[in-house]
C-alpha cells in the first residue's frame, strides 16, 4: 500500500475532532483522502463525506483542505 493512503489514515484520525460534518447529509463520516496529480507528479489531500461525497478540491497541504472543509465560505456553497 501506498504511504499516502497511509498517511491519510493517520491525518483522517489526527483531524477527527475538529472536521465538522457534511454540510449536505450532516453525517460525521468525514475523511482526509489522498490522490496522485499528474502534472507535476505529487500526493494531493481533500477532505471527503463518505455517505454523499462531497468534497473539498485538491492541495498538497492537509491543514489548508481542513480549514477548507471548515470555512464558512465552503459550507454555506450549494451546489
Amino acid at each position: 500500500m501506498a504511504r499516502r493512503f497511509e498517511l491519510a489514515k493517520y491525518y483522517t484520525k489526527k483531524y477527527s475532532n475538529i472536521l465538522l460534518p457534511c454540510r449536505f447529509c450532516k453525517n460525521n463520516d468525514v475523511h482526509v483522502v489522498s490522490e496522485r496529480s499528474v502534472f507535476p507528479p505529487k500526493d494531493v489531500w481533500a477532505v471527503v463525506c463518505g455517505t454523499c461525497g462531497d468534497c473539498t478540491g485538491d492541495d498538497t497541504s492537509v491543514k489548508k483542505v481542513v480549514e477548507h472543509w471548515n470555512s464558512k465560505e465552503f459550507r454555506s456553497k450549494q451546489i
